[in-house]
C-alpha cells in the first residue's frame, strides 16, 4: 500500500522546532523524543551563587549475591557511577552526593533467596521468547514487509513480584535511610552451557485498562506473526526502594533495542546487550587482575543504567512547583454511524485510575482529571480538522500526524486548556476509528506528544482481541507517560542505555505496568520538597534576622516553632517520608509567615459585622456569617466557639469571597446554646467578641481564645436518637487550614 503525500501547512511547520515531539508505538510508549535533560554544563554559575543551596547525602548499598570472594574489583565496578547530581531552579540549588557501599550476602541468606526463586518459578517448555535477529534486521531494511521476529524458547520464568517482595521484607543489609539497595545477582547455575535452557524474571507487564497480561510488543509486531510474546526481564525494581539485576538472566529486549535504534555494525553498544554473564566469564581468566577488572567493567556498565536512569535520573527535570494539576482528555469515536457506540468505547481509559496514579506520583497538589467520550460526527470543528489532514486510501484512513497535531494545538486546544502558570496541564486527544493509520516522517506510529499535548490515533482493531469483542489494550498507559513528562520526568533510557526499561516505571519503552515506580515517586516528591524547603529556609533566615532575646513572646515562639518544623522536615526527608516532610514544611511555612508579621503587626483584626441566618434560633440548624478584616497581615482563621448545654466545641469557619461562614446543625434536645466569634491574624493577634445567647440560660465561661496554631481542635456534636432518651457524643478532629 502506498502512502499518499499530504500538503503540509507551513504555518504549522514553523513551530515544529519549538515543540517536543514524541512518537508512540502500539504499546503506548514513545519511539523518538527530543526531550533534553539538564546537564552540568547547563547550570548558570551566576544564578547558582545567588540561589539557596541544599545538600543531600544519598547512599546506594550494593549487595553481591553468589559471586566468589575477590572476583570483583570494587573500585573498577563503581568507577563510572554518578557521584553527584546537581540541579538548579529559580528557588534553590540542590546537590545530591551519592555514596556506594559494597557488601557480600551471607551464604544462608543466598540460600533463602534461591528457595524463594525456586518455589516461585515455572521451568518448562515454551515459557519464554527468543529474538530472531536476522528477521529483525530484514524488517528494519524492509519496513513494508512484516516478519516473525519472536520464537518460543524453554527455560525458567521466575516471578519478579515474589522475589522483589521477599527482598523488601528480608533485606540482606540494613537499607539506607536516604537511598537504595542494589542487588547484583548471579544465578548461572539455572542455565545450560549451550543457552538452550535459561532463566529470567517475569515482571507481570499488564495493560492498566483491561488488566490483561501484555503478550504483544509494539506496533510493528502486534500481528498474527508474533503472537503470545513473553517479556523477559534481566532486572526488576520500582515497587520498593530496591533494584535487582541478574546479568546471568536471559533477555531479548537489549538485543532488539540495539538493532532497531542503532546502526550496523553497532560500534557503541555495550557488551551486556548481547552477552550474558556466562558468555563474558567464558572469555576471561579470573585468576588475573586483568580478568577481574574486565568482569568488573562489564558488570559496572550493566549496573550504570538503573543507577543513572532510575535512581538518580539525569533524564529528569526538577518537579514543576505547581499547586494543582489538570489532565483534560477527549476520546472521539469515529464509527458511530457504522454501529460502534460511544458507550462501547468508554473502557479504553479511566479518569479515576489516571487520577489515582497521578496522586500517587505527586500527592502534594490537587489533581483534576476530566475525560469526555464524544461522537466526532457531532463535533463539527473536530471533524473538520481531522479530515483536513486525513484521506481514505484503499479503504484505510491515513492521517498526516504532524500537521494534524499542530492544527489541534493551534486551533482547538485553547478551548479546553487555560495555561495557568501554577498548574500542570496536559491535553490529551484520542481518535478511535476502524482501519486507521497515522504517518509521521514516512513511518507509521500510534501517536504524537509534546508541549503538554498528546494525540493518539489508535485503530479500533488494536483495542480488541482476535474476536473483535473482548478488550485487549486501552490508552491509559500512554496518557500517564505523557503527563509525567509534563511534571518533569524523562525516559528510563537513552541511546545505548536501555537497561532502565527493566523496571516498573511507565517511562520506558519495553512494557506496561499499572502505576508509577518508586523511583519516579521519589524523584518527583523529593525535588518538589527540595524547592519548597529552599524557599522556606531563605524566608526564615530573612525574617528571623535581628530578633533579640527579650523580643515579644509571640515573635520568639514563631521563630522557635518555625525552626523546629524545618528541622523535623529535614529529618523526615532523610528517612524518605515524603508526606510527613511535606506536612512539616507546610507547618514551617505557616510559622515563617507568622514570624514575618508578628514583628510588624500588633493590631487586632476588625470584626465589623456578624450574624446568624435565621436571625432567631430555636433549636434548628443555622448559618453564621462574619465580616472581618486585617489590613496589616491578613486573617489567618476565624473560629466559632459553641456552648451547648455548657459544653464547649469549636468550629473553623470557611472563607467565601470576602465573608467567613459556618453551618451549625440542629440540636433539638439541647437546653441552651451560645456562640462566640474569635479571629486571629497572621501577626498572631486575636480578637474575641462577647458571647451571644441563642436560647436557654447557659453558664458562660470566661472569655476564651483558642490557640490558632494548634493544628487540632475538637468539635463535639450532640445527636439525639429519635424515640430514645439517649444522647451520643461524636468527636470530630478538624485540621487547621
Amino acid at each position: 500500500m502506498t502512502f499518499k503525500k499530504f500538503k503540509i501547512n507551513f504555518y504549522y511547520m514553523r513551530i515544529i522546532a519549538g515543540l517536543l515531539i514524541i512518537l508512540f508505538a502500539i504499546s503506548g510508549f514513545p519511539i523518538v523524543s527530543t526531550y533534553t535533560p539538564m546537564s552540568h554544563t547547563d547550570i548558570d554559575t551566576k544564578k547558582l551563587s545567588a540561589t539557596p543551596t541544599i545538600t543531600r547525602d544519598w547512599t546506594v548499598k550494593i549487595v553481591l549475591v553468589n559471586y566468589d570472594d575477590g572476583v570483583i574489583n570494587e573500585n573498577v565496578l563503581t568507577s563510572d557511577f554518578p557521584q553527584a547530581r546537581l540541579y538548579t531552579t529559580t528557588e534553590v540549588a540542590v546537590e545530591y552526593n551519592i555514596a556506594y557501599e559494597i557488601s557480600t550476602a551471607s551464604p544462608s541468606w543466598e540460600s533463602s533467596l534461591q528457595d524463594v526463586m525456586d518455589s516461585n518459578s515455572v521451568n518448562g517448555t515454551d515459557t519464554g521468547s527468543k529474538l530472531d535477529e536476522t528477521a529483525l534486521e530484514y524488517q528494519k531494511a524492509h519496513l513494508d514487509e512484516p516478519q516473525k521476529i519472536f520464537n518460543s524458547r524453554d527455560g525458567r520464568a521466575i516471578d519478579g513480584y515474589a522475589v522483589e517482595d521477599w527482598l523488601i521484607e528480608n533485606p540482606a543489609v540494613t537499607p539506607p535511610d536516604l537511598g537504595y539497595v542494589f542487588y547484583l545477582l548471579n544465578f548461572s547455575e539455572y542455565d545450560s552451557p549451550d543457552h538452550e535452557l535459561e532463566h529470567w524474571f517475569d515482571y507481570h507487564p499488564i495493560d492498566p485498562d483491561t488488566g490483561l497480561n501484555q503478550s504483544w510488543f509494539r506496533l510493528e509486531w502486534d500481528n498474527e506473526l508474533n503472537k503470545d510474546v513473553k517479556f523477559q526481564f534481566a532486572g526488576i525494581g520500582g515497587r520498593g526502594n530496591i533494584y535487582v539485576l541478574d546479568p546471568s538472566a536471559d533477555q531479548w529486549y537489549l538485543r532488539w533495542a540495539r538493532i532497531w535504534w542503532g546502526e550496523a555494525p553497532y560500534p557503541n553498544d555495550f557488551e551486556h546487550c548481547t552477552k550474558d554473564l556466562e558468555d563474558k566469564v567464558s572469555e576471561l581468566d579470573l585468576s588475573t587482575t586483568g580478568g577481574k577488572d574486565a568482569l568488573s567493567t562489564y558488570l559496572g556498565d550493566y549496573m550504570y543504567d538503573p543507577i543513572s536512569y532510575l535512581m538518580f535520573a539525569h533524564e529528569h527535570q526538577p518537579t514543576v512547583r505547581a499547586t494543582s494539576g489538570l489532565l483534560r482528555g477527549l476520546v472521539f469515536g469515529m464509527d458511530v454511524s457504522s454501529g460502534v457506540s460511544i458507550e462501547s468505547l468508554q473502557w479504553v481509559t479511566d479518569a479515576e485510575i489516571q487520577k489515582a496514579h497521578l496522586a500517587e506520583l505527586l500527592p502534594f497538589i490537587d489533581w483534576t482529571v476530566e475525560i469526555d467520550f464524544l461522537n466526532i460526527e457531532e463535533q463539527a470543528d473536530w471533524e473538520t480538522v481531522f479530515w483536513s489532514y486525513a484521506e481514505v486510501v484503499d479503504g484505510v484512513t491515513q492521517v498526516d500526524g504532524y500537521s494534524q497535531f499542530y492544527a489541534i494545538r493551534e486551533i482547538l486546544r485553547d478551548n479546553y486548556i487555560t495555561d495557568l502558570t501554577d498548574r500542570v496541564e496536559v491535553f490529551g486527544v484520542v481518535f478511535i476509528k476502524k482501519m486507521m493509520e497515522m504517518y509521521a516522517g514516512g513511518r507509521t506510529f500510534t501517536g504524537l506528544g509534546g508541549g503538554g499535548q498528546t494525540v493518539i490515533w489508535k485503530s479500533w482493531e488494536r483495542y480488541y482481541q482476535e474476536d473483535g469483542v473482548t478488550p485487549k489494550s486501552g490508552i491509559s498507559s500512554i496518557q500517564l507517560h505523557e503527563t509525567m513528562h509534563a511534571v518533569g520526568i524523562g525516559h528510563t533510557w537513552n541511546t545505548y542505555h536501555y537497561v532502565g526499561d527493566f523496571s516498573f516505571s511507565p517511562m520506558g519503552y519495553f512494557s506496561m505496568h499499572n502505576g508509577t515506580a518508586t523511583f519516579d515517586q521519589n524523584w518527583v516528591q523529593s525535588t518538589y520538597l527540595d524547592q519548597m524547603q529552599g524557599r522556606i529556609v531563605e524566608d526564615y533566615e530573612d525574617y528571623s534576622e535581628g530578633i533579640l532575646a527579650d523580643d515579644l513572646p509571640k515573635v520568639l515562639k514563631a521563630r522557635d516553632e518555625a525552626e523546629a518544623a524545618i528541622n523535623l522536615a529535614v529529618q523526615l526527608y532523610n528517612q524518605m517520608v515524603w508526606i510527613g516532610c511535606f506536612e512539616a514544611l507546610s507547618d514551617a511555612q505557616d510559622w515563617v509567615k507568622r514570624l514575618r508579621y508578628s514583628r510588624i503587626d500588633n493590631a487586632q483584626p476588625i470584626i465589623s459585622n456578624w450574624g446568624t441566618d435565621p436571625l432567631t434560633i430555636d433549636h434548628e440548624e443555622f448559618d453564621v456569617w462574619i465580616e472581618v478584616e486585617d489590613p496589616d497581615s491578613g486573617i489567618e482563621n476565624v473560629t466559632l466557639i459553641l456552648s451547648i448545654d455548657n459544653e464547649l466545641s469549636y468550629v473553623l469557619c470557611e472563607l467565601d469571597d470576602d465573608e467567613y461562614s459556618a453551618h451549625i446543625p440542629a440540636y433539638p434536645n439541647s437546653e441552651s446554646m451560645a456562640i462566640q466569634v474569635v479571629a486571629h491574624d497572621w501577626g498572631m493577634n486575636p480578637v474575641a467578641l462577647d458571647w451571644r445567647i441563642l436560647y436557654g440560660d447557659p453558664i458562660l465561661p470566661d472569655p476564651t481564645i483558642p490557640n490558632p496554631t494548634n493544628p487540632l481542635m475538637l468539635q463535639v456534636i450532640l445527636i439525639s436518637l429519635s424515640g430514645i432518651g439517649l444522647v451520643i457524643v461524636v468527636a470530630f478532629i478538624i485540621k487547621r487550614k
